[in-house]
């Protein structure tokens, strides 16, 4: 018996000896993983946290933000209480009684996965899971466990349990977007705080697998995740059954949200994205928290939008109709079962084979996209001379001949003119699949007034700027950046055609040239270079109006835009200079030394043109174009901040003689629509050879606004588009809107300009000259024509010898 007594005291001892040894053992290696753990919980969760950048206009409205998670950081104050309950319910029933972990539910899942033979079943406490968000991987380690139950020891110690749970619910994943408030405006369309209980409950039920589970994706199965969640509330009677069986009938309704704004301030959006992204790096740019103020002005960026997309469109229908995107032969029984917004090829398929579940799909998918100004598909079921009757599933719309007569038919292969519509059937046919935009809803009639629709295949560009300091307040770089991302307005160097000339008179004017100087429009060959054979080429301009003008003032050649007298002023020149002072105007494309520069042969960006146009606005003045206003980190810390910078390139009194020139452009050449905005404005229009760019760009003293239209693959725009055509309206719709809140300015004259009355010859009037050959004209002091004292002293002689003069003038002109 003492032998068995013995051996028990022994055992005792090395029992307890065993678990001081472990329990030390314990301590170290836990004191150990501590000490791997942040000290400091607040500070690391801090470093830790994500946020999209936020990019805001000038003005301060919010634009876009820039995130690989969309997160929404919203206060404790502002969760459902049925949301917080749908959570506790669902994954942490002893939140508010545990200290950071369950141990009930660890040792229900040890067993669960003893029994299965692996990691199957999750223990984690809301606690346990925030650290996790924040600290740790997700990896199912052993260690990674250990170190976070100590993180929810820590975490229970520093925070309340309300200050957990908001921690949780700002950052957890909910398969569209990280916290709950971004997932319930992805998913519904609504603030949080606005969640009806059914809605909670199926945020809830996304969480243990969201991208299995994510209602956009399964509606099925996410709603059987949220009845789980709602029956779970009600068996920890946190809904009665009454509210039980209410929430458990509530349909599912997703809504998509379409900011009007984003399409209009994509490019730019864009443009800014790429500088950050190069500048700060992803992580700062996508999770940092920066804040960007743009230059733009989020008014003119969706005038602009909106005038490039009227314009384009407007081209599109001069250019013809291309016909339908399906047109039956012979029209099939079902035409008025057919719609969608899915892809013609589909529709084609679903309406040939009857597919019955394919229609019934597509008709949920239109029914979404209801909505005014929107496009959507629709098939003719019948018409005659004055309408055409459009189905668009469960909807019926009208197209009738008023809208229809402005569009013309495409020729039949490219490049053949198109012709105009005499009648309605020469476009439409019954059983016709075709594009409509839906212009207007007539309540009396149920049916939607339509516009025929064509996706334009020509492009363009608008930029803005502010030419007294370059803030560019709109660009636009194409119809629309969702299916084309290339950017025309910086990215796309195109032929400017006469738009270049004003560069060439504003050198000719530095190099002593004055408005009133005298050049011939008259034909000349110019040698251009060697041929193949050895000889010398011969190049013959010509005018664009074939017609020969003979002596012209500069003034007057580039108000009509002459090319004999434009050529000869760089021939006169040398086009090393004319490229030098394209360079100081801020063009840095490369330009070759030859005479048809002159014209505009070669190619620039829309923004250079902008750019150097803006000189001419901003008394001489180049200032690079801005785009960032200011970066700030998210605490507020300045990181880069617009500085005003300006090189004076010409003088003051350079730039106004051009100015001045220009403005006659718009008084009687071709930027004449643009009297239209009912205040002084200067501009010029481009057009090149087979009408294959189009170019006008314009200002006012407060505003320049250049627009581009051409194709991506060079061809032409048709016959007679010209920038005088396709591009001038464009720039017109917009400074309309632009300039209503602006006041009316006059260009500022420099003192260094004087004005005197000069003949039509050039030299300086006399007091007998007859106003209808007289005319004021501006010079840079000291350039000026001297007064002729014979003009004054035949002004002296006799009424009669007066009128012998004038009579022999008069004849001396007819003779020439």
């Amino acid at each position: 018996m003492r032998r068995v007594w013995r051996w028990l005291q022994w055992l005792f001892w090395i029992g307890i000896l065993l678990a001081t040894a472990l329990g030390i053992g314990s301590g170290v290696f836990l004191y150990d993983l501590s000490k791997e753990l942040p000290t400091n919980i607040d500070a690391e969760l801090e470093k830790r946290d994500t946020r999209p950048t936020m990019i805001y206009d000038r003005n301060s409205n919010q634009i876009d933000e820039l995130y690989i998670q969309r997160r929404i950081i919203v206060p404790f104050e502002e969760f459902p209480s049925h949301l917080v309950q749908a959570l506790l319910a669902s994954e942490d029933g002893r939140f508010f009684s545990h200290y950071g972990i369950d141990p009930i539910r660890i040792f229900k899942a040890l067993y669960i996965d003893i029994m299965a033979g692996g990691f199957v079943q999750g223990a984690s406490t809301l606690t346990q899971q925030t650290a996790r968000l924040f600290l740790l991987s997700t990896q199912k380690l052993i260690i990674r466990k250990l170190r976070e139950l100590l993180l929810a020891f820590q975490l229970e110690r520093q925070f309340t349990k309300e200050q957990i749970l908001s921690l949780y619910l700002n950052k957890v994943f909910l398969g569209n977007a990280e916290g709950v408030e971004a997932a319930a405006q992805g998913y519904f369309g609504k603030h949080v705080r606005d969640l009806t209980v059914a809605e909670s409950a199926l945020l809830v039920g996304v969480l243990p697998a969201p991208s299995r589970y994510n209602p956009n994706v399964n509606p099925e199965l996410a709603l059987q995740r949220r009845n789980v969640v709602l029956q779970r509330m009600l068996e920890e009677r946190y809904l009665t059954p009454g509210e039980y069986r209410v929430a458990l009938q509530e349909p599912l309704k997703l809504i998509r949200i379409d900011d009007p704004t984003a399409d209009a301030t994509a490019y730019y959006v864009e443009h800014a994205r790429r500088y950050l992204l190069s500048k700060y790096g992803k992580d700062s740019l996508y999770q940092g928290g920066l804040r960007v103020k743009l230059a733009m002005d989020l008014d003119y960026q969706i005038f602009a939008h909106e005038a490039l997309q009227r314009g384009v469109l407007d081209l599109t229908r001069r250019q013809g109709y291309r016909g339908a995107l399906f047109r039956p032969e012979p029209a099939p029984d079902n035409a008025t079962t057919t719609l969608d917004n899915a892809t013609d090829a589909e529709l084609v398929t679903a309406t040939s084979d009857n597919n019955s579940e394919a229609l019934a799909a597509y008709e949920v998918l239109q029914q979404n996209r209801m909505l005014l100004g929107n496009i959507v598909y629709g098939i003719v079921t019948s018409l005659d001379e004055e309408e055409a009757v459009v189905w668009l599933g469960g909807q019926e719309g009208v197209l009738d001949w008023e809208s229809i007569r402005r569009w013309q038919l495409a020729g039949e292969q490219q490049g053949d003119p198109p012709e105009p519509l005499k009648q309605l059937s020469d476009a439409l046919a019954q059983g016709d699949l075709v594009r409509v935009r839906l212009a207007d809803f007539h309540s009396e009639a149920d049916r939607f007034q339509l516009e025929l629709y064509q996706p334009p295949r020509i492009n363009g560009a608008v930029m803005v700027m502010n030419p007294g300091n370059g803030q560019v307040l709109a660009m636009i770089g194409g119809y629309r950046h969702e299916t084309s991302e290339f950017n025309r307005a910086i990215q796309a160097k195109r032929q400017p055609g006469s738009a270049f000339k004003p560069i060439v008179y504003a050198a000719a004017l530095d190099a002593g040239y004055t408005p009133a100087s005298q050049l011939i429009d008259s034909p000349r060959a110019y040698r251009t270079g060697e041929s193949s054979y050895g000889s010398a080429e011969i190049w013959i301009p010509k005018n664009y109006s074939k017609k020969l003008l003979g002596n012209v003032s500069l003034r007057t050649a580039l108000v009509k835009s002459l090319n004999l007298p434009t050529i000869g002023l760089v021939d006169d020149l040398d086009p090393r200079t004319i490229i030098s002072y394209a360079q100081r105007l801020g063009i840095t494309t490369t330009i070759p030394s030859n005479l048809t520069i002159a014209l505009g042969s070669f190619s620039v960006t829309l923004q250079e043109m902008v750019s150097a146009y803006a000189v001419y606005a901003n008394q001489g003045k180049l200032r690079r174009p801005v785009y960032l206003l200011r970066v700030e980190d998210q605490h507020g810390n300045v990181l880069e901040q617009w500085e005003p910078q300006a090189e004076q390139v010409i003088s003051p009194e350079t730039a106004f003689l051009v100015g001045d020139m220009l403005q006659d452009v718009v008084r009687r050449g071709t930027g004449w629509r643009a009297r239209s905005i009912e205040r002084p404005s200067a501009g010029k229009t481009g057009t090149t050879n087979d009408y294959i760019d189009a170019w006008y760009i314009g200002y006012i003293p407060q505003l320049i606004t250049g627009v581009y239209v051409g194709f991506d693959q060079p061809r032409s725009l048709g016959p007679h588009e010209s920038g005088s055509r396709a591009a001038a309206p464009i720039w017109v719709e917009f400074m309309k809107n632009a300039v209503a809140s602006l006041p009316t300015e006059q260009f500022p004259q420099p003192p260094g300009v004087i004005t005197v009355r000069i003949h039509s010859s050039g030299r300086r009037a006399g007091p007998c000259d007859s106003s209808d050959q007289t005319q004021e004209e501006h010079f840079r002091m000291g350039t000026e024509p001297p007064v002729d004292p014979l003009v004054t002293l035949k002004c002296g002689s006799a009424a009669d010898a007066s009128g012998a003069e004038q009579a022999i003038e008069d004849e001396d002109e007819l003779e020439l």
